[in-house]
């Protein structure tokens, strides 16, 4: 076999010029479709789903010190047993809690048990359900008699848990959260 030059075939100057107006058209489109992506991702990102890192050990084990959480801050419904992130005036970094109750609901707790509207909470999420000697002692804004008796919540309230219950600074503490506080539901762990 004899290794002759290789030839390139040589395009007519219009089709060499049709080919490379082709491949410009491909590679803008290619540039404006990265762009919007782009665009649209940090939409998604500033304005419907942020990122949030929690700090401390109130969710555990739902939620670990230092994991990643993404919170919808859009067009999202509460219901029980959803967690929030919420900024409470005067508070420090937004907490993130469970709901256990809302407005119009009862919220009572026996030094034992929680209940809401008379029925007892089922929590599979909490590690331990027991509580520590000093909980109902701990209850600042709420004296621990009127949770003994039952806490009606207005219509734009809340009353939020941690899943630590004998860790957490939350709503035994500091009382219900108004819902114009929440800052976005969790949903999401990466």
């Amino acid at each position: 076999m004899i290794n002759e030059p290789f030839e390139q075939e040589q395009l007519p100057p219009e089709q060499n010029s049709a080919r490379t107006k082709r491949i410009n058209r491909g590679v803008t489109a290619a540039v404006v479709a990265i762009i919007v992506v782009l665009i649209a991702a940090l939409i998604v990102l500033f304005f419907i789903v942020t990122p949030y890192v929690v700090s401390g050990r109130s969710m555990t084990p739902t939620l670990q010190d230092g994991d990643h959480i993404m919170v919808l801050k859009v067009g999202f419904e509460i219901e029980r047993g959803d967690i929030i992130l919420f900024e409470r005036p005067g508070g420090e970094a937004p907490p993130v809690k469970r709901v256990i109750a809302m407005g119009g609901d009862m919220v009572r707790f026996d030094g034992a048990q929680w209940y809401v509207n008379g029925e007892a909470l089922n929590e599979p999420y909490l590690a331990e359900q027991t509580y520590g000697e000093d909980y109902l002692s701990l209850f600042s804004e709420l004296s621990a008699t009127e949770l003994e008796e039952g806490l009606t919540l207005e219509s734009d309230e809340l009353f939020v848990l941690g899943d630590n219950r004998n860790n957490s600074f939350d709503s035994h503490d500091y009382g219900p959260v108004k819902q114009d506080w929440v800052l976005g539901k969790v949903v999401g762990v990466y």
